[in-house]
């Protein structure tokens, strides 16, 4: 299904994700987070072929994300020619992609399912 954000709310949620940019949010619900990703001019897909161009490697997982610094854009984990995996941070205002440093929380064990699946804390 097509979803059409009205033209006038996208300055407005533009302006308040500029707003409040460098500060610390709430996590946002899946609506926030549809809007905001649509709203910001950058496709998943964008994001996917940005980060491999800078880095080389193969997207294995991306998604929309806070990179802790109240910044929302695009996380793409990729992998690379020796089997590392690093996440990046790709700036759907300014195209930048930047390493995202992993926390003990990030990648703790027993958070995979059987399935591969991770909970979402």
């Amino acid at each position: 299904m097509n979803r059409f954000i009205p033209l006038a709310l996208i300055p407005a949620t533009l302006i308040a994700g500029i707003a409040a940019a460098g500060t610390p949010q709430a996590e946002m619900t899946d609506a926030q987070e549809a809007q905001a990703a649509q709203a910001s001019g950058m496709t998943l897909n964008a994001a996917i072929d940005t980060a491999q161009g800078k880095t080389g490697g193969t997207a294995i997982s991306a998604g929309w994300e806070d990179d802790d610094n109240g910044h929302w854009g695009y996380e793409v984990e990729i992998a690379d020619a020796s089997n590392s995996i690093e996440t990046w941070f790709v700036n759907p205002a300014d195209g930048t992609v930047t390493k995202v440093m992993e926390t003990q929380d990030d990648h703790e064990q027993g958070d995979d399912h059987e399935d591969g699946e991770q909970d979402d804390d």
